[in-house]
């Protein structure tokens, strides 16, 4: 009886669907603990006077330095990321060097995040890259309190959300087993209105995903089958009233649609599904899929949760006019979510609500 019961604990701890089967073990975002100590802070409000942060993030739980380095000189942004392990020497792990008079230079920043993240991939693993990233994802806020409003939002502060983004796109495409990392535009950055961020990684409020995730498992049957995203749902319950990367809990759903899919669901039941949504979209999904390793099933079931169909739908990603190619929680939450210019770490003053 005591073993049986450790074994129950054992499964409900880790959030496994099966404890047969733990290859769909749904990770929950992991939040990392630490003290930040600034070591030099000369920041102006006009750029052209010159600015230098330096800080260290000393996690907790392990002997782990996270080490920032940003300047400002001649309109030069140079900014810079260390790490350092128990007693091992830093570690150069990331740098930006940003021309801050190039009127346009927003505009490309997505690609030269994309490039860094590339160079992160190919440089470390996968779980490597998702501690740093988890550490590097309590900073913005912590600096926001440390340094008040004014101080916080200034380029020089502001180049840690380059470091991070970097970081995540190449969390991303390890995850999505990716050859190559994807940052895509993320237009409230470039019109000025928060830092920066790939679209992939928006913030979005918590209770609003909990909401949206909510209806869908309440109102979607698939072949007379509810889904029931419990693990997400869960999750966001527990983080209530905070704002979160919208990118964290698409993991979890895609996780939990995906075991839904091929576990859930029969083959006939599959095909029951596709039949009753074999919308254009799918059609010029199949029709253009790679033979050789696609197997006739939907790229993203998510698809069907959503009901999306056009690229003008809220949900899909990427494209605008004809039928949608690829759909996700990120891409549903941002267009479906009003702006709130919420939280205040996140958005600048000239941020102005907006709905889907």
């Amino acid at each position: 009886m005591k073993f049986l019961l450790i074994m129950v604990l054992f499964c409900s701890s880790i959030l496994f669907y099966s404890c047969e089967n733990n290859s769909y073990e749904i990770q929950l975002p992991q939040k990392v603990d630490g003290s930040l100590n600034i070591l030099e802070q000369d920041l102006f409000e006009v750029i052209e006077n010159g600015s230098r942060l330096i800080y260290e993030f000393e996690v907790s739980s392990k002997n782990e330095l996270i080490k920032f380095e940003s300047s400002i000189v001649d309109n030069q942004l140079h900014s810079s990321l260390s790490y350092k392990y128990e007693e091992s020497e830093w570690i150069g792990l990331s740098s930006f060097c940003v021309d801050l008079l190039d009127k346009d230079y927003k505009k490309g920043m997505n690609l030269v995040v994309a490039e860094q993240g590339n160079f992160l991939k190919r440089q470390y693993d996968y779980p490597k890259i998702e501690r740093i990233a988890n550490i590097l994802d309590g900073l913005p806020e912590l600096l926001f309190r440390k340094l008040g409003k004014e101080e916080y939002f200034n380029e020089s502060t502001l180049s840690v959300f380059y470091h991070l983004a970097a970081f995540n796109a190449a969390k991303r495409a390890h995850e999505t087993k990716s050859e190559k990392c994807q940052c895509s535009i993320y237009n409230s950055y470039v019109n000025n209105e928060s830092p920066f961020f790939c679209a992939e990684d928006k913030i979005v409020s918590v209770d609003k995903a909990y909401d949206f995730v909510k209806k869908i498992s309440d109102n979607r049957r698939f072949a007379g089958k509810q889904f029931n995203p419990k693990t997400l749902l869960h999750y966001l319950e527990n983080e209530s009233g905070k704002f979160v990367s919208v990118s964290k809990i698409d993991k979890i759903f895609k996780d939990e649609a995906k075991y839904f899919w091929d576990k859930e669901l029969t083959r006939e039941e599959r095909i029951k599904v596709y039949n009753q949504n074999n919308t254009l979209s799918m059609v010029s999904r199949l029709k253009s899929a790679n033979s050789e390793t696609y197997d006739g099933w939907p790229v993203d079931p998510s698809c069907f949760l959503f009901g999306v169909s056009a690229g003008s739908d809220c949900g899909c990603c990427g494209n605008y006019s004809g039928p949608c190619w690829t759909c996700s929680l990120a891409c549903y939450l941002h267009d479906l979510s009003c702006e709130t210019c919420e939280p205040s770490w996140y958005c600048f003053s000239g941020c102005v609500p907006s709905p889907c």
